[in-house]
């Protein structure tokens, strides 16, 4: 019930996500606002993101010291943001989109970091590292689902689906906060002694993860589809497109799979980014559809190696008391990669030549760079990192 209530969170609040873009050209026209604005309503929402998650995430860490619970006050935030996304779709002008948009964008981000905070108080008795694997399994489903999401809503009204998908948000977040409620273990109560440890150069790490999420932005916002349609045409890209995301799929739960120890969580997280820069480097090369689809496929595996290698590293890098706060850091880096690379397609700078002939190459040069510098961070924190089993492991 667990895996299954934390996998439902993700997989709604990432299709819900899919209809706002599938549906935002044509909500904007609704509403009164020019085509022209819509990359920059979604860079709104990005650097909205960037700001809330990290608040929420050390909110989360405060409301789970104080009351022992989280599930009540995300599922209260959660009301918010399905009222706020079921309304949209009446939006009728700038004032009124903006504004809900605002709304839902800010209290959206109660599902991200929080959630990590009952994994790592509430549900210690089971594996963190799986539960945060099922809960970004949910992400890579409902992304692999998108592209035929997307097809089959195409000209539809937006009423009925962001109702549908605000009301099954709800149940999920109903059973995450049952899920928590009935947790067996007892909350985990923070000391100033506990939370006075860490880890040297941690900047290392916070650099590593955002070159990481840029590279993957880059890769499969910008480069994916000029990559297939060397080989498909452009109404065949919604049958390859999710071929990344079901790599991710099968990547994520394998963190989980390691032996004890944090040494070998970020010794994982390392060696993907080091392998993930040598299979992006021959991507833009692809011989044939086939080699790479293969690619893509281990791409996508290698990120979700990545994202929940790198979720458990700040779980327990925040054990106990900052899980939220680091978790938090973790979404908004995230969010600030997908802000610069929204940014540089709105702005019309990755058309510039320069930049233009430079992102074939640049998902690798991100990640073969974050490779470098998780390494330096592994050896800098070499006797930390040997001498205590990993959170995920407890």
């Amino acid at each position: 019930m667990q895996a299954l209530a934390l996998f439902s969170v993700q997989f709604m609040l990432a299709v819900t996500w899919t209809l706002y873009t599938a549906f935002l050209p044509a909500l904007a026209a609704q509403a009164g606002l020019p085509a022209a604005q819509v990359a920059w309503i979604l860079l709104m929402d990005q650097a909205i993101f960037v700001v809330m998650d990290g608040l929420l995430g050390m909110a989360a860490d405060r409301v789970a010291d104080a009351l022992h619970r989280v599930g009540t006050w995300i599922l209260a935030a959660s009301v918010v943001s399905a009222v706020a996304f079921a309304l949209l779709a009446k939006s009728a002008s700038p004032q009124m989109m903006l504004l809900l948009t605002v709304c839902w964008a800010a209290t959206s981000s109660a599902l991200r970091a929080p959630p990590m905070v009952i994994i790592a108080r509430r549900l210690r008795g089971s594996a963190p590292r799986f539960l945060v694997g099922c809960s970004m399994l949910g992400v890579g489903v409902a992304s692999a689902l998108a592209p035929l999401l997307t097809a089959w809503m195409r000209g539809q009204a937006p009423a009925l689906p962001f109702l549908v998908a605000s009301l099954g948000l709800l149940a999920a977040v109903l059973a995450l906060q049952w899920v928590e409620a009935h947790a067996g273990p007892q909350p985990v109560v923070a000391s100033a002694t506990v939370r006075a440890g860490g880890m040297a150069m941690a900047w290392l790490l916070l650099a590593a993860v955002f070159l990481l999420a840029f590279g993957f932005q880059v890769h499969s916002s910008v480069n994916s589809a000029p990559a297939y349609l060397k080989f498909v045409k452009p109404g065949e890209l919604v049958r390859v497109m999710p071929a990344f995301w079901i790599g991710f799929a099968m990547g994520v739960l394998l963190p989980a799979r390691l032996p004890r120890g944090r040494f070998l969580l970020h010794g994982a997280l390392t060696a993907a980014a080091a392998l993930g820069a040598l299979v992006l480097a021959g991507i833009a090369h692809a011989p044939s559809l086939t080699v790479l689809l293969a690619a893509q496929c281990v791409v996508g595996l290698l990120w979700g190696v990545v994202f929940c290698a790198a979720a458990g590293a700040a779980i327990d890098a925040g054990h106990v008391g900052r899980e939220g706060r680091l978790t938090g850091f973790l979404f908004a880096l995230a969010a600030l990669a997908a802000s610069v690379r929204i940014a540089m397609v709105a702005s019309g700078i990755a058309r510039q030549p320069a930049l233009a002939g430079l992102l074939p190459w640049l998902p690798s040069i991100a990640w073969g760079t974050a490779g470098v510098l998780l390494a330096a961070f592994v050896l800098r924190n070499m006797a930390v990192l040997a001498a205590r089993p990993a959170r995920g492991d407890a």
